[in-house]
């Protein structure tokens, strides 16, 4: 067993912890709050949006633009979004794995990584990300979103890729919380099947065409996309790390508890040897004593 001290020390260290995944866990919290109403915004922007979009692929077979355009090459590029920052339980591995996984069963790929651990992930497995993307999961703005889609873009018009696919961990629907790939270019027909109430187009006019207003809506298409992709992920990286700040919370209050348990037993046990060892001096001291009046009797 060990001493008093050793275990008040112990329980000193184990408190500090728990303030600190306490603080935690109400951070992730509070910023997973403020991401909500972001992600509830973009879904019924998003959603407008491919549900023009295949209003006009639908009805219209004039409709051309590059992004509808399936290339033979079959070069993909894996955007693939992590956190920055770990104490998030399996959220990193989950998602890195999976985009392992299907980077593997591809001939011909590039990578790009959003987040700090994703490149050492990827660094880690000899594979080099072709783009780095630091500083933008911690902050999901449209503004981030905007720049990161122009370089999607860029990349597929410059024909140095054929497909655009993301994998990041999701926060919605069925898949929640579990690690997602969505194609983001091209843009094929078959992508809206889960819009179910699209309008028949002779009932809606497009000025001053429907190619235009469609060649208007690809790019924000994208960026609704990315951004959507980008809230999901932080919102799913903080509702981990809550839930695993809210595990070590607890652990730590179950060790303290126990701890102050054997704190109070060894204290007990050392108390009741400091009595044994004073009634046992005692002991020897009135023997002592006894001898000493005996002699003195006798002499």
């Amino acid at each position: 067993m060990q001493k008093p001290n050793e275990i008040r020390e112990h329980i000193v260290a184990v408190e500090q912890t728990r303030k600190i995944t306490g603080a935690m866990e109400m951070i992730s919290s509070n910023r997973m709050r403020q991401v909500m109403a972001h992600i509830e915004y973009n879904l019924e922007y998003f959603t407008y949006i491919r549900r023009t979009m295949k209003e006009i692929l639908s009805s219209s077979q004039d409709i051309s633009h590059p992004f509808l355009t399936v290339r033979e090459r079959h070069h993909c590029t894996y955007m693939v979004i992590s956190s920055d920052k770990s104490f998030c339980g399996a959220h990193n591995s989950n998602v890195l794995n999976y985009a392992l996984d299907l980077i593997g069963q591809h001939s011909e790929s590039a990578l790009i990584t959003i987040g700090h651990t994703a490149e050492a992930f990827f660094h880690a497995h000899n594979i080099i990300p072709d783009i780095c993307l630091l500083g933008i999961v911690q902050d999901p703005t449209i503004r981030n979103a905007r720049d990161v889609a122009e370089t999607l873009i860029d990349l597929y018009e410059s024909g140095l890729t054929d497909e655009i696919c993301v994998v990041y961990t999701s926060f919605h629907g069925e898949t929640k919380r579990q690690p997602v790939m969505r194609r983001i270019l091209p843009v094929l027909l078959p992508d809206y099947d889960d819009i179910r109430d699209a309008e028949i187009m002779d009932r809606i006019s497009y000025l001053p065409s429907a190619q235009t207003v469609f060649n208007m809506m690809i790019p924000q298409y994208v960026v609704g996309f990315v951004f959507g992709v980008l809230v999901q992920a932080y919102a799913s990286e903080h509702s981990a790390r809550m839930l695993s700040m809210h595990s070590a919370t607890t652990n730590a209050r179950e060790l303290i508890d126990r701890l102050k348990t054997e704190y109070n037993l060894a204290r007990q046990s050392a108390i009741t040897n400091e009595i044994a060892e004073i009634a046992g001096a005692a002991e020897v001291l009135r023997e002592a004593q006894g001898h000493e009046i005996e002699y003195g009797v006798r002499t």
